[in-house]
């Protein structure tokens, strides 16, 4: 069944993830195809210092990019390749691009060792870091009680910090 509103689709998804929590492509890919077709979806946008600011809805601001993109293609008018635009149903193919693109973003974004803001919400400021971690040895118990070391590779962490906002309160 193919849901129509993100409205639905995440009550559908807070259902199943009662039961389950690991992540799921099949349901980042069906939110991000209803986040793009659904016109009445919004999402309310705040600002670090003031607080709440607006709405934004990512049906409108992707069929913007759609229209700005077919305008500077094809050299159609801004008005024709707007019309064209709030037309276009965007795709699954179109939904799993953004969801790897953002990935993308994501993962490069944070390899320069800047902080990455990804939540700003009435109650939720939240950035993403790396945090080098070093190679070690580390001291596990092995299944017949005695001490094994175990080599960790060197890696990057990713750390979450977040925090009440400011206007919270």
């Amino acid at each position: 069944m193919e849901n129509n509103s993100m409205e639905n689709l995440m009550a559908e998804i807070r259902e199943v993830t009662k039961k389950q929590k690991a992540s799921s492509r099949v349901d980042e890919i069906k939110v991000m195809k209803t986040m793009l077709n659904d016109p009445n979806f919004s999402i309310s946008v705040y600002d670090k210092n003031k607080g709440y600011i607006g709405t934004r809805c990512p049906r409108e601001e992707a069929v913007k990019f759609a229209a700005n993109l077919s305008s500077a293609i094809t050299g159609l008018d801004t008005r024709s390749s707007m019309e064209l635009a709030k037309e276009y149903e965007f795709s699954k193919r179109d939904a799993i691009f953004l969801i790897d693109n953002s990935r993308d973003f994501t993962q490069t974004y944070l390899s320069t060792g800047r902080k990455l803001p990804i939540i700003q919400s009435k109650t939720t400021e939240a950035a993403l870091i790396i945090r080098p971690m070093e190679a070690k040895n580390k001291v596990m118990p092995s299944e017949n009680g005695e001490k094994k070391v175990t080599r960790i590779a060197a890696f990057d962490k990713v750390i979450c910090k977040s925090k009440s906002p400011k206007y919270n309160g």
